[in-house]
């Protein structure tokens, strides 16, 4: 079994007494429709991003809050996210939002996700806390941790995304 369940693997694995600190952090999005082409290329700026599709819709995230399990969207949020938007894009401000919402991602405490073998449980496995770069790690840490269920060579070394008691 592998406990893949973001935000939430701490809470699962509390149920059977393991104490992983796995912590939710909300990040709101926005959404505008623009014309196809209006944004050519993918635009980071600090902690924000601006995703083109081909579709005409464009993407902007995302904020950073620590609140707990609360997906709920903020015109504080809102706001920040079109200033972003409007700063980097100024066009965008010819368009309107069309969608808002928000995610939570799963934070470990020092940045570096968990993925390996649970230390007492047989048969048990952990790939978690990604935070922000889930999307980006997602192939290779799902890699690592076949690695390791096979017991292959693995693609690199897992010892430091181990849950250990030292983390």
């Amino acid at each position: 079994m592998i406990i893949t369940a973001g935000a939430w693997s701490g809470q699962l694995l509390n149920t059977i007494g393991t104490s992983l600190e796995v912590n939710p952090v909300r990040g709101q999005m926005i959404l505008f429709m623009t014309q196809p082409g209006l944004i050519s290329r993918i635009v980071l700026s600090n902690d924000r991003y601006i995703i083109p599709r081909r579709d005409g819709c464009v993407l902007v995230g995302s904020t950073v809050e620590h609140v707990g399990f609360n997906k709920s969207t903020t015109a504080i949020g809102l706001e920040e996210l079109k200033y972003a938007a409007f700063e980097l894009i100024p066009r965008l401000v010819d368009y309107s939002v069309e969608e808002h919402w928000a995610g939570l991602r799963p934070s470990s405490p020092n940045g570096v996700p968990y993925i390996g073998k649970h230390p007492t449980i047989e048969g048990l496995y952990i790939n978690t806390g990604h935070f922000r770069n889930g999307i980006v790690l997602g192939l290779a840490s799902a890699h690592l941790l076949a690695d390791i269920i096979l017991e292959r060579p693995p693609i690199l070394e897992p010892s430091i995304y181990a849950l250990t008691t030292e983390r």
